[in-house]
């Protein structure tokens, strides 16, 4: 690795072997790797904002950009990153990334001996150091991670009431979420997080390529995965059209999380910004939402999955458990 340098800001590369007086090898000069782990802010909206408290959803936007430029830079190279997850990348505040533990990538014939379940992609079988990755593996992985970075942790093959099913719908490919000629299986519906309408607020063009990528081997599609530059170009022209004058050009876009799916363009203007009182998200009313909520007998701003919450404590309370 050091005598193949990669001078970029996007990954801690070894620069230099360091010996001592006697020449023996005594460890290698890395590059300084500032910000917080992806990992540990990104999947919890109360971490998020707790440490990055000024980012929107342009700003997560933004996060998972600079991730897939990234990849796409370090391919340029020849190099596959292999355990590719959160803990392995650095976020600064500005959206800057940079990868770190770079001795576990793969570099020519040398394979990556470590990886993570969750990312892992479902053709691969066996040990990690048995075979060696693709770029197409590393597409998998991102696919996955930036869906977890839009979603605030969700992953993308969990559904409502299928916790312990979720490992079998990644290995058969079953997403709770429709894109392109895919439509989810019946009774197959995303869970109720705050995450969970993000897929609707997102374009076409990402959200083919995201579920292209997570399903494809499954359904035996044989077009091959789409790469980390394909989707780089997908989530720029996102942050474009959330960008004033574009054809997201709307608050409800940029905030966020979102607890209901994406409204018509004719509703938006008048739905109200308010923060939930209980769970603390950013959400937005139309006005029949503000009066079905005050006939509830909700006078606080609540949103639509704290309010269901309420109803199930209180009906569980009604309805009392008697154990014999």
């Amino acid at each position: 690795m050091c005598s193949r340098p990669i001078r970029s800001p996007c990954v801690a590369w070894p620069r230099e072997i360091l010996y001592d007086e006697l020449r023996r090898f005594v460890g290698v000069l890395m590059p300084r790797a500032d910000g917080v782990p992806l990992g540990a802010f990104a999947f919890h909206a109360e971490l998020l904002t707790n440490q990055f408290p000024t980012w929107t959803r342009y700003d997560l936007t933004r996060l998972c950009l600079n991730l897939s430029e990234s990849v796409h830079t370090l391919h340029r190279y020849g190099v596959v990153l292999g355990d590719l997850h959160p803990g392995n990348v650095m976020v600064s505040s500005d959206s800057s990334v940079c990868w770190i533990d770079a001795d576990s990538f793969q570099v020519e014939d040398y394979p990556c001996t470590v990886g993570t379940e969750r990312f892992r992609a479902p053709e691969l079988r066996g040990n990690y150091g048995d075979f060696l990755r693709a770029r197409s593996h590393d597409a998998y992985a991102l696919s996955v991670l930036l869906f977890m970075t839009l979603a605030l942790g969700l992953s993308p093959f969990a559904r409502q009431g299928g916790e312990g099913d979720m490992r079998e719908a990644t290995g058969k490919g079953i997403l709770p979420y429709p894109f392109a000629s895919y439509k989810p299986p019946a009774g197959f519906y995303p869970p109720d997080t705050p995450g969970r309408y993000v897929w609707s607020y997102l374009p076409r063009k990402l959200c083919d390529a995201l579920g292209h990528n997570l399903t494809c081997v499954q359904r035996h599609d044989l077009r091959p995965r789409v790469m980390p530059g394909y989707l780089a170009r997908c989530l720029q022209q996102y942050l474009r059209d959330m960008e004033p004058g574009g054809r997201r050009d709307h608050p409800m876009y940029r905030d966020l999380l979102h607890d209901r799916s994406c409204p018509p363009r004719s509703l938006l203007e008048n739905m109200t910004p308010n923060i939930c009182t209980d769970c603390g998200i950013l959400f937005r009313e139309a006005p029949d939402d503000v009066a079905r909520r005050l006939q509830q007998s909700h006078a606080r701003p609540l949103c639509r999955l704290c309010i269901r919450r309420r109803s199930a404590l209180n009906q569980a309370t009604r309805n009392p458990t008697i154990n014999d």
